[in-house]
């Protein structure tokens, strides 16, 4: 079998790999060890409008700035009141119960410090936490992944509930992309996947022999790890009381939950969520973004009612590439923009707070008299996140010319 062959499998399956290096040994997994810490990020593609996401309803400049998109502070109809300043849309209802707790922190005015409005350029700078260096190619997680990874034998590590991985999972360290459940269903795919690298053959001598082996290596961790995977999520895990949603999103988070409850040491799930470049009739309670954010949500509140005691254990990041501008234009929508919002939701964040300098709407206030100002680093988040949740002492070089600072308050 050559290596364009066994390649051609790959792609079809849909399971994509960070790379060929594997830095740990796939048949082996955690012996009766639970509740290890996990990430899953929520990575919504497309630039979330985040004024209308987490609302400064006591400034009235946000009114004036959106006559027909502003949420309300009154009525039937209105915001979330978190606190005297902000509410959060009223979409995001079923996360209510979760800020009461204190498991739910936004972080408002984040994002990077590069002024770039392009979605790739801006989606690959946060990715790869890099903001402006365009010769760096491995993401933060996988990152993360290779320089812990040494003493941690989970085949089910981290993962990606896509076809191909974000880049934030791409690198030295492998990582499964899950493919669809179309794919996953398909037995007679799965057996010839198996079949096709399970046997250890390697490729004839030199540099083609090493690139053989390394794909052959690569293809079996996907072969075993989808087979778990797989095994995983048939599995009955007991009463779930959670509700969720009709949804791609909410099955997605749905298999994650179980993977996280089964105790397999998963560390890292990642899933993309698109849809957010809401240029023209994005809605205020009705229409596209509305729609989206019911289903985050309702999705996410889901998940973490079905994590029960795991959900100490478990944070849910949601992160966008920019914000949006403050004035809404003449299609009832908004352009790209500058500074966001991040969503930390689970164990160990200090929930029931807004977090971060709010910079206010003033047209000297906002960057370039248009967008929100950013006020927080996103690395110092990232940091904040390796350095609380997994307490990964984040080495010197880990954000390429940058040395992060802790966000302070953000944890309890």
């Amino acid at each position: 079998m050559t290596t364009a062959s066994r390649r051609t499998i790959l792609k079809a399956t849909g399971a994509g790999i960070a790379s060929l290096a594997l830095p740990f040994p796939v048949t082996q997994a955690f012996a009766g060890e639970t509740k290890k810490p996990t990430l899953v990020i929520l990575y919504l593609r497309g630039g979330m409008d985040a004024l209308n996401v987490v609302v400064p309803y006591k400034d009235q400049r946000y009114y004036d700035l959106r006559p027909t998109l502003a949420i309300p502070a009154e009525g039937d109809k209105s915001i979330i009141k978190l606190d005297s300043k902000f509410g959060i849309h009223p979409s995001l209802g079923a996360l209510k119960p979760f800020w009461d707790a204190g498991k739910l922190a936004p972080v408002i005015n984040v994002g990077s410090p590069h002024a770039t409005r392009s979605h790739f350029d801006a989606q690959d700078f946060m990715e790869y936490a890099a903001p402006g260096l365009r010769t760096v190619r491995d993401g933060w997680l996988n990152r993360y992944l290779a320089i812990s990874g040494s003493d941690n034998a989970a085949t089910l590590r981290a993962l990606a509930m896509q076809g191909l991985l974000p880049r934030s999972l791409r690198g030295k360290y492998s990582v499964l992309a899950v493919p669809e459940a179309n794919v996953l269903r398909d037995e007679k795919m799965l057996k010839m996947f198996g079949e096709l690298y399970g046997d250890g053959k390697m490729g004839g001598e030199g540099e083609m022999g090493q690139r053989e082996d390394g794909v052959v290596e690569a293809g079996r961790f996907t072969a075993e790890t989808l087979q778990r995977f797989k095994k995983i999520i048939a599995t009955p895990g007991g009463r779930i009381d959670a509700k969720y949603p009709k949804s791609r999103l909410a099955t997605k988070l749905r298999a994650i939950a179980q993977v996280i409850r089964s105790g397999e040491g998963l560390e890292v799930a990642a899933i993309d969520i698109n849809g957010w470049d809401t240029h023209a009739n994005q809605g205020k309670f009705d229409g596209a973004m509305p729609r989206l954010l019911q289903d985050v949500g309702d999705s996410v509140a889901a998940f973490m009612t079905h994590l029960g005691s795991h959900l100490d254990n478990t944070l849910i990041v949601t992160m966008t590439e920019f914000g949006r501008t403050c004035k809404e234009n003449g299609n009832y929508g908004t352009d790209h923009g500058h500074g966001g919002c991040m969503f930390l939701m689970g164990g160990g964040v200090k929930g029931g707070k807004v977090h971060g300098k709010w910079a206010g709407l003033g047209e000297r206030e906002m960057y370039q008299g248009r967008d929100l100002k950013v006020t927080t680093d996103f690395r110092d988040v990232f940091g904040e996140i390796l350095y609380r949740h997994f307490r990964f002492k984040v080495p010197k070089g880990f954000f390429p010319g940058y040395r992060h600072s802790s966000v302070r308050g953000l944890w309890t």
